[in-house]
């Protein structure tokens, strides 16, 4: 029986926040959409409307996506906890067919086809129900894992509507980013300040 591959690290949400068209008039510079002046080096640092978050931080920190863990760690640990007992029932029943063998308890051939036809279908009937609960899992982490998508989402979209950015970028996607790019303590409390837990939703 093949143990439940679930990835319990909540998956990559990509974004990509797309800002309202932005003129070339002077408001320009209030919409966030400016480029820095030179540096002393000569070179120029153009940071624009641009921002950047690292994901794995944001869901370490946000409230709904610990609570996604855990729920996939607890799902994952029943899973586990249900295999190894069909497992051991498996193997009980096979052993107790073996013995009875050996100690020529089957009086006829008939009886011992039954109770190997019986382990056969015990068998096929635990594949089937580990089967199941791995359906049933994947299909209610998906749904979590869209409600969690779906937060972040329409997080960003508010924040933008005053923001004004270009793009806000995942920092996994990057080799380096300016770190004065970051808005990623900022995503985090503001996820939070929204979001009532589930222990004081109940």
């Amino acid at each position: 029986m093949k143990k439940l591959a679930i990835a319990v690290r909540i998956f990559a949400v990509a974004l990509a926040i797309g800002a309202t068209a932005c003129s070339n008039n002077a408001n320009d510079a209030n919409k966030g959409v400016t480029e820095a002046a030179p540096a002393e080096n000569g070179e120029k640092t153009a940071t624009g409307g641009i921002r950047y978050i690292n994901l794995d931080t944001v869901f370490a920190n946000y409230t709904l996506a610990q609570e996604i863990s855990k729920e996939g760690q607890k799902l994952m640990l029943d899973y586990q906890n249900l295999e190894r007992q069909k497992q051991n029932e498996i193997q009980n029943l096979g052993n107790k067919i073996e013995q009875k063998r050996n100690s020529n308890g089957y009086l006829s051939q008939e009886s011992f086809d039954a109770d190997v036809n019986n382990f056969n279908k015990k068998q096929n009937e635990a594949a089937n129900l580990l089967a199941a609960r791995q359906n049933s899992i994947s299909t209610q982490m998906a749904e979590r894992q869209k409600v969690l998508q779906d937060s972040l989402e329409s997080y960003m979209r508010d924040l933008n509507a005053t923001r004004h950015y270009d793009a806000v970028l995942l920092r996994e996607s990057g080799v380096y980013f300016n770190p004065a790019l970051d808005i990623t303590q900022e995503v985090i409390a503001g996820l939070n300040s929204r979001y009532t837990p589930a222990a004081k939703a109940e």
